[in-house]
């Protein structure tokens, strides 16, 4: 069975947003044995919509759309799906009266608009939306054994109307078992060279590491693939599922009852950010101190001007610093730093760009890493705040 989505919107095209809602739905049916061949971005435009799903019904037993279910003038994939398979739009009944109820409680009154809400093509099966206003629905065209699927965009109304959508359609059982391992460390080339006799793997590289997919249609076949994997990435995995590495971290300070700091200068607070981005954080990350200038690591962090001087900010003896004493500044158990140059200027012949200097001490030992990452100046930042964010994670399981 093949199926193509497509998502609307022309934010998506535009590069304003990107789209999560096509590979959300493509895993999904990934999973079922649905061999999905494409995913569309459609702009706001009814002509140019109602051809990419003529399109895809051409080529497709299953066509998924998300977004455009809405109110406004742009909301217009259920007129596209009814011109493109040239089906009247009827109100679907009991929704259009839950929709008056909802806005009536509300005080708001039910325009034309609101109503078309409650539209879905004749002959279609209505998907209840939990969240919101905007139904969904399933249209089966008996002639060519095919259906059509919309779906909202927003994706907290569209994921579960996904897999009411999939029961309904018969495929709530998964076929294919897929697992996710994120690694941080070791180069791609290297992975591939480990994992060189596993078939059904793919990657994913970012200045966050390398995530690591794996599939089998046996249970007990994956099961073994795992292990096997496990065995030979050994601690360079820090999540089997899409567990961001600060929520990783954040966790094993938790269990270990240990606090950090960060001095940071070309990550510019990012480390702290992410750090703090997990709820509960309150509980280990004291503070941080943002000394981008060298003054403000002269006077709040007593780097030692002479070493600023003869080494310069971005160096092993400055990095040291920042780290011992931001954790003697604040209080912490922990304390991580980073100096370095981000881009796109700023290098010379001894220092290139994306040379950084990584500190991290526990208070009885101080070690610093040089590393040189290439990218742009936000890629450089967030590999810098992932590669520190590794350290505390390195330190508190060995601990």
């Amino acid at each position: 069975m093949k199926a193509i989505v497509i998502v609307t919107g022309s934010e998506f095209i535009q590069g304003r947003k990107y789209d999560k809602n096509g590979i959300f739905i493509a895993k999904r049916l990934f999973e079922r044995g649905v061999n999905v061949t494409g995913i569309i971005i459609s702009p706001d435009s009814l002509y140019e919509l109602t051809n990419y799903i003529k399109y895809a019904l051409d080529r497709a037993d299953l066509v998924f759309v998300s977004g455009g279910l809405g109110p406004t003038t742009d909301d217009i994939t259920r007129q596209a799906i009814a011109n493109a398979i040239g089906v009247a739009l009827i109100y679907h009944q009991d929704w259009l009266e839950k929709l008056k109820q909802d806005y009536r409680k509300l005080n708001v009154e039910i325009t034309e608009e609101r109503k078309s809400m409650a539209k879905i093509p004749y002959g279609a099966v209505l998907i209840e939306n939990p969240v919101g206003k905007a139904a969904g629905f399933i249209k089966v065209l008996d002639d060519v054994k095919k259906a059509i699927v919309a779906l909202p965009g927003v994706p907290s109304e569209m994921e579960p109307m996904l897999q009411d959508a999939l029961t309904k359609l018969g495929l709530n059982e998964k076929k294919v078992f897929t697992q996710v391992y994120r690694v941080f460390g070791i180069k791609e080339l290297d992975i591939n060279y480990l994992l060189e006799d596993i078939k059904n793997i793919s990657y994913n590289v970012s200045p966050k590491g390398t995530d690591i997919f794996i599939w089998e249609e046996n249970q007990q076949k994956l099961t073994e693939l795992k292990d096997k994997l496990k065995s030979r990435l050994g601690n360079f995995i820090y999540a089997e599922d899409e567990t961001e590495m600060e929520e990783v971290v954040g966790k094993l300070l938790r269990e270990k009852g240990l606090t950090v700091a960060t001095a940071e200068s070309s990550t510019g607070g990012l480390i702290v950010s992410r750090l703090v981005n997990v709820p509960g954080s309150s509980n280990y990350v004291l503070g941080s101190v943002v000394s981008y200038s060298n003054q403000v690591k002269i006077d709040l962090l007593k780097v030692n001007r002479k070493d600023l001087e003869d080494f310069g900010a971005v160096s092993e003896a400055v990095a040291k610093q920042m780290a011992e004493n931001v954790r003697t500044l604040i209080g912490s158990d922990l304390a991580v730093s980073d100096t370095g140059i981000a881009g796109p200027t700023g290098d010379t012949p001894e220092k290139p760009l994306g040379l950084h200097y990584i500190g991290f001490t526990d208070g009885k030992e101080t070690k610093v890493y040089k590393e040189i990452y290439r990218g742009s100046r936000n890629d450089v930042r967030l590999y810098i705040s992932q590669f520190a964010l590794n350290l505390l994670r390195l330190y508190l399981i060995s601990k």
